[in-house]
């Protein structure tokens, strides 16, 4: 645990006082399942943990300064499947969710710990790291309560005398000049534009989103839904949500993978293709704030990929404004186009950012 003072300063975690610690004698039986992972998530410099899979953590960093990287890996061979499994048993038994595995059972779990810290956790066949395995995986969040001891000053946030603030320009609204279509594309995915990659069966839609991931920043957190790992992401701080459209085994649906999602502070979303199932939660995504959402769609040209989300959303939301939500998934995103001629030749047609 003393690795932590080797990246944060302040005081280890075994120097903190009781104040700090938090422990809750009314609460002995969490806060001694959660021994392990106290001094992470209670460090003065840590404003939440996430662990992607056993082994090893991620530290978000409260106030990193110009240069430091926000988020920090270390391993700890201490956080095993199964301790991670038993901290998800004793906190739902506790809050009286039916976690586990089966029909009646959810693999999600959402709770206060004693403190006021926020825990969400996933386990099992949903949760995949690299490769798919029986026991399935384990993707776990504790965000830091507010400290008492923190003093929070508004040149935090950027606000002094003198100084007007204004939000910093999205990609549709920076008007940038780009000599090509190349440029616009990684200028639309340096922006932080919401994409979709649309196209026929078989032109490649998720060859070539697998080739846009490689451009984001190799320092982002990456969470991906599919119902088949298909996407590959080369980022270290990454999770993988599978849900199956043939087959449930659980009470997870793409409504609660999603929250799981947007619970896991990811900077950017990567969805499987746009389906009725879930065409909805992933409108909604866009609108979250958490980073870019990039997903497939099968369609002929760009004006017809938005009017195919709104058909698929549709069927869960029959009542949904058509013109209204076109207009505004023109204001969020870029639809890229390919085609296949009949020589099976591919290729983009359009990077359309309806500017």
């Amino acid at each position: 645990m003393d690795v932590i003072d080797d990246i944060f300063a302040g005081p280890k975690p075994s120097e903190l006082p009781d104040s700090v610690k938090e422990v809750d004698d009314s609460h002995a039986i969490i806060n001694s399942i959660l021994n392990r992972l106290r001094g992470y998530f209670t460090h003065p410099d840590v404003e939440e943990i996430c662990i992607n899979k056993p082994g090893e953590i991620w530290l978000r960093r409260r106030r990193p300064k110009k240069g430091e990287d926000i988020w920090n890996h270390l391993a700890d061979p201490n956080l095993t499947f199964n301790y991670l499994e038993k901290i998800c048993k004793m906190i739902a038994n506790a809050n009286g969710i039916p976690f586990g595995k089966g029909e009646e059972k959810t693999p999600a779990v959402y709770a206060a710990l004693p403190g006021g810290h926020r825990f969400t956790a996933a386990m099992y066949g949903n949760i995949v790291y690299d490769e798919v395995t029986s026991q399935g995986g384990c993707v776990m969040a504790i965000r830091q309560a507010p400290r008492g001891d923190s003093t929070i000053e508004y040149s935090h946030y950027g606000l002094t005398a003198g100084v007007n603030v204004k939000a910093p320009p999205k990609f549709k609204e920076a008007a940038l000049k780009t000599p090509d279509s190349l440029s616009k594309l990684k200028a639309a995915v340096d922006g932080g534009s919401h994409l979709i990659v649309s196209g026929a069966t078989s032109t490649g839609k998720t060859t070539l989103l697998n080739r846009i991931i490689q451009e984001l920043d190799p320092k982002l957190r990456i969470a991906t839904i599919e119902d088949t790992r298909e996407l590959v992401v080369p980022h270290l701080n990454r999770f993988h949500i599978v849900l199956s459209r043939t087959e449930s085994t659980n009470k997870f649906n793409d409504a609660k993978a999603i929250d799981l999602l947007t619970r896991m502070t990811p900077d950017i979303i990567l969805c499987g293709e746009v389906s009725t199932n879930n065409a909805g939660t992933i409108w909604e995504l866009t609108g979250s704030g958490h980073g870019s959402m990039m997903t497939t769609i099968h369609a002929e040209d760009p004006d017809q990929a938005l009017k195919a989300f709104v058909e698929r959303m549709r069927h869960k939301h029959p009542n949904v404004d058509e013109q209204r939500v076109i207009a505004e998934m023109k204001k969020r995103f870029t639809v890229i186009q390919i085609n296949r001629d009949h020589n099976g030749v591919r290729s983009i047609t359009a990077v359309e950012t309806f500017n």
